[in-house]
């Protein structure tokens, strides 16, 4: 017998502290290692809280499950964050949500619509018109206890690497946006996720005309840091930019990084510095199988995206 849905309303989140006080809690209880500040840089990503949609239920008269719709301003959309408390799971308060969440698609004309889900749901995704596309592999580095990060790499044909900071945002963002097909300017051309305290990274600047042609964004997460996105022209410049931030990092903290898997050189690059794969993975799904051209085969995305910067994000 099916359970009755309770009372409820859905609406957008009023706050960043009101959308915290469920987030943060569920992102620890389960474990999915994202820092407290990453609250802060979503909220304002999604129109200051406007596409964070949450679900009350009349008894509680709170929040008890929300759902990130994030919508890009190249009609592309990334759908996370869609969590619910124990308490309010399997009462059909979760398809509310999804409902409301296409409508605030449908509004916005978004064509093309992503998300990375886990095994799981894999199949109510598939049932829910989403096609997978490759997978975004889990791969981590453990503290070392006071041994040496890294051994040294050899630097034979390296490049000029400067502090991300020093990067043009604009610059940014435009990359990003090469390799994913999602216009993320508010995340990179705002300088939202680069001046976030206890972040840093790295670029390369092509000595012929000081392009931006890579780089890596590392940021503090609950337990360590999290590594991406790195992008760079070349394997060598990719694990040249990885050996830099991984150096920047101490030895006692772990990290972790989420592998492009359809780049078949991103495993490579991070297992031969030392990380190794945490036997998790996301499935990279797409809405009616519409696969953004820089993520397909021969894509900018494929050939140069070795690590991505948040399953949360696209």
């Amino acid at each position: 017998m099916a359970t009755e849905t309770p009372a409820f309303t859905i609406r957008s989140a009023a706050s960043v502290e009101e959308v915290s006080a469920l987030w943060w809690p569920l992102m620890q209880d389960l474990g999915w290692n994202r820092a407290e500040a990453d609250c802060h840089t979503h909220y304002t990503v999604a129109q200051n809280g406007e596409n964070w949609l949450l679900v009350i239920p009349e008894k509680s008269g709170k929040p008890e499950g929300c759902l990130l719709a994030l919508i890009y301003p190249n009609s592309t959309g990334w759908i996370a964050f869609f969590i619910l408390n124990a308490s309010s799971r399997g009462q059909g308060l979760g398809r509310e949500l999804w409902k409301e969440m296409d409508l605030t698609f449908r509004r916005a004309a978004t064509t093309t619509i992503g998300l990375d889900g886990v095994q799981e749901q894999y199949d109510t995704y598939r049932r829910r018109g989403f096609e997978s596309a490759g997978k975004i592999h889990i791969l981590a580095r453990h503290a070392l206890k006071g041994k040496p990060t890294i051994q040294p790499l050899d630097l034979t044909g390296a490049v000029e690497l400067q502090d991300l900071r020093d990067a043009d945002p604009k610059e940014l963002a435009k990359l990003d946006y090469e390799h994913t097909g999602l216009d993320r300017s508010a995340y990179w051309a705002t300088g939202l996720l680069v001046d976030r305290m206890y972040a840093f990274g790295f670029a390369i600047l092509s000595p012929k005309n000081d392009r931006l042609t890579g780089f890596i964004y590392v940021r503090r997460c609950e337990n360590g840091h999290r590594f991406g996105p790195l992008y760079a022209e070349t394997y060598a410049q990719a694990k040249q930019l990885l050996h830099k931030a991984m150096n920047n990092v101490s030895a006692s903290q772990g990290c972790v990084a989420e592998i492009f898997g359809n780049n078949s050189e991103g495993r490579r690059a991070f297992e031969e510095l030392g990380w190794v794969d945490e036997g998790m993975w996301y499935h990279r799904m797409w809405l009616d199988g519409r696969v953004p051209e820089e993520q397909k085969q021969g894509g900018k995305g494929v050939k140069g995206m070795y690590a991505i910067f948040d399953a949360a994000a696209g």
